[in-house]
């Protein structure tokens, strides 16, 4: 079977350098221009020879045609970098990747940063293949033969469209942009039931969307039934223009990392969520198999569940994560299924100080940061110690989905090897819950995964869930009530009715797929399964402050043992609360803390500090949270759990905004 482990990570590219030579091909970084440069030399040596050799041509002659030549190339290089990015052969579009020695995707601000907004092009191809990305083979979505799929790096008011032909067997297939808001182009989201229908078999949907006053660290991944899981996502980063920073603070760092981590299921998506429904499962979670960064990782074959046969190898070689000790920005995504996670470098600080969608926190350096649950970014800078390069250093990754309670002090342990096991009722003893990754090319760096000894201690570790907003200028004010508030309730139900089979549920609602999409059919042809209250954007709001939107809370109750991110389509959020009971149930109790938008008085329950704001936020286990976000953007926006087996047995339901 085919491997493609070996190969460097790819970025996208808006218009894939075609050019390939028996000898080389072009998708590493500046090796077009030197290759096309040395094919020359070596040709126009070997006729100088000839030539020279019959005297017909001088040397002087030769080697100002020569001088003219590479300068000519050269100049056509940089052009090419600087021009429109919707053309196809420019060749600041074209494919670059970093070594093939190192995990890390190495990012090009420096391509983005000084340039005018432009429209960049894609053309992606969506298949399967079989792959073994930790030595175990799967079958995985691949877009362009990639997986994870091609990086996108663009800069604020640029113009992306996405051409994505679907020639996969046998199932259709959707794209959401995790973060982006489209504004003004809801139909692009990506969301199937919501906004689109699946990409037909053989079909073509081109997605088209400004990345308008935005930037920071996103990602894009399948809305369409299960298929994240196996694989079918991407790194989106949108830069911020220099002149935006300029006389503002910035941190210190000398490039820039993306890190796409994530759990891993040695079993297809599909056949984890019908064990999950099934009585078998009976809504127990399933437990990950494996961990990945950027695709990549280490099975150990000698801990396969007998009744599981897997086609493993033990030759897969953990690479570095970083080239060198340098200051970095770690742009780190949560692509997983299921589970949370904590991060920590040896011989290294790590200092945190955006979330999600470039929104400033006040973070502080710290030896640990997390949990990150799925679909939550971060971007940290990297503090290396100086005994780094000498004693090696390695990334560890604790798979965290219950352990940590949000009221934990600065000061805490690490996760357990078994107290991630203890949060599921099927634990999986093939799973190694603390995994770590060389980081540093160094002999002394770790050459494993190895499981690390319970008695391990974090000295300082930065916990983001409760962590304060840093205060921006570029911030909306939050207003002092809001104008409308929902109150949801998210469960997962067993119903006998329903043969005991686990439901997703907000406010006893399971959500499924509607086709034609709610976007393109009266409320009236709307099924049962669609909870979606309406937000009215009135000419003249009663908050003088919603100038051009209606200010909304959400109190998201958690009926469940087990925490749900939620994440929330085509707008960000201000976390104003987040509580988890001490003993029994949590909920928000609208008799004894009115809901803050029925009060002239500041809401008891508010965050005191600067409020943090994101796009996707973990509601605690029996707990709630509450949300405040600026209705201005409308459409049909969709609202979930991102847990995967959560979202696709229906725990899920969209707000519309509109007039």
């Amino acid at each position: 079977m085919e491997n493609t482990n070996s190969e460097p990570r790819r970025r996208a590219s808006a218009a894939v350098c075609d050019y390939d030579h028996t000898s080389a091909n072009f998708k590493y970084p500046g090796l077009l221009e030197q290759h096309l440069v040395s094919e020359l030399a070596l040709k126009r040596r070997s006729r100088y020879k000839r030539l020279t050799r019959d005297g017909v041509i001088p040397i002087t002659l030769t080697l100002v045609i020569f001088a003219l030549t590479a300068s000519l190339i050269s100049l056509w290089t940089i052009f090419n970098r600087q021009a429109d990015g919707s053309g196809k052969d420019n060749l600041f579009q074209s494919t670059r990747v970093t070594s093939g020695e190192t995990v890390g995707i190495l990012l090009h601000p420096e391509d983005h940063v000084h340039r005018k907004p432009q429209t960049l092009n894609y053309d992606w191809v969506v298949t399967s293949g079989v792959r073994s990305p930790d030595g175990v083979q799967k079958q995985v979505y691949l877009i362009n033969g990639d997986f994870p799929g091609p990086t996108i790096e663009a800069r604020t008011g640029d113009t992306i469209t996405v051409s994505v032909t679907n020639a996969l067997d046998d199932e259709g297939v959707s794209i959401h942009w995790h973060g982006i808001h489209m504004r003004g182009t809801n139909h692009m989201d990506g969301a199937v039931g919501f906004t689109q229908s699946l990409i037909p078999i053989g079909e073509k949907f081109i997605y088209e969307f400004q990345v308008e006053n935005q930037d920071g660290t996103f990602w894009y991944h399948a809305h369409s039934h299960v298929q994240r899981g196996d694989g079918l996502y991407g790194g989106l980063v949108v830069h911020k223009p220099r002149e935006d920073t300029a006389g503002m603070k910035l941190r210190d760092y000398e490039s820039e990392i993306l890190l796409l981590v994530g759990d891993w299921f040695h079993r297809s998506a599909p056949t984890m969520l019908d064990w999950y429904t099934s009585v078998k499962g009976f809504g127990n979670e399933p437990v990950p198999d494996s961990l990945l960064i950027n695709g990549l990782g280490k099975f150990d074959c000698s801990m396969a569940v007998a009744g599981r046969p897997l086609n493993c190898s033990e030759e897969v070689q953990l690479r570095p994560i970083f080239h060198s000790s340098s200051s970095k920005r770690l742009r780190l995504v949560n692509v997983g299924s299921i589970a949370g996670l904590s991060i920590d470098i040896k011989n290294a600080k790590l200092d945190p100080f955006q979330v999600d969608g470039g929104f400033d926190i006040a973070g502080v350096p710290s030896d640990s940061v997390g949990v990150v649950y799925p679909g939550e970014r971060v971007d940290l800078v990297i503090q290396w110690e100086e005994n780094a390069k000498a004693e090696g250093s390695s990334l560890t990754i604790s798979l965290d989905q219950e352990y940590y309670s949000i009221y934990f002090p600065l000061q805490c342990r690490r996760v357990q090897s078994n107290s991630f096991q203890r949060n599921f009722r099927y634990p999986n003893p093939a799973l190694a819950p603390v995994q770590s990754f060389p980081a540093l090319p160094s002999p002394e760096s770790i050459k494993a995964a190895p499981r690390l000894p319970s008695s391990a201690v974090v000295s300082t570790a930065f916990r983001l869930q409760t962590a304060y907003g840093a205060s921006s200028f570029l911030y909306p004010t939050i207003p002092y009530a809001a104008d409308e508030t929902l109150i949801l309730y998210a469960k997962t139900l067993k119903l006998s009715k329903a043969a005991n089979h686990p439901m997703g549920t907000i406010n006893r609602t399971s959500w499924s797929p509607q086709d034609p999409p709610l976007i393109e059919i009266p409320r009236s042809a709307w099924d049962d399964n669609q909870l979606v209250p309406f937000i009215s954007l009135p000419a003249n709001p009663t908050n003088r402050l919603s100038k051009d939107g209606v200010w909304v809370d959400i109190i998201v109750n958690n009926l469940d043992d087990g925490s749900h991110p939620f994440h929330l389509h085509g707008h960000d959020f201000f976390v104003l609360d987040s509580q988890r009971s001490e003993s029994g149930w949590g909920s928000y109790r609208p008799a004894t803390f009115p809901p803050p938008s029925s009060s002239v008085e500041p809401p008891l329950v508010l965050n005191q500090g600067p409020v943090l704001r994101k796009d996707t936020v973990m509601v605690p286990r029996r707990g709630y949270v509450i949300l405040r976000f600026r209705a201005d953007n409308p459409g049909i926006w969709m609202f979930h759990c991102h847990l995967l087996v959560h979202l696709g047995s229906g725990m899920a339901m969209g707000i519309e905004v509109g007039k």
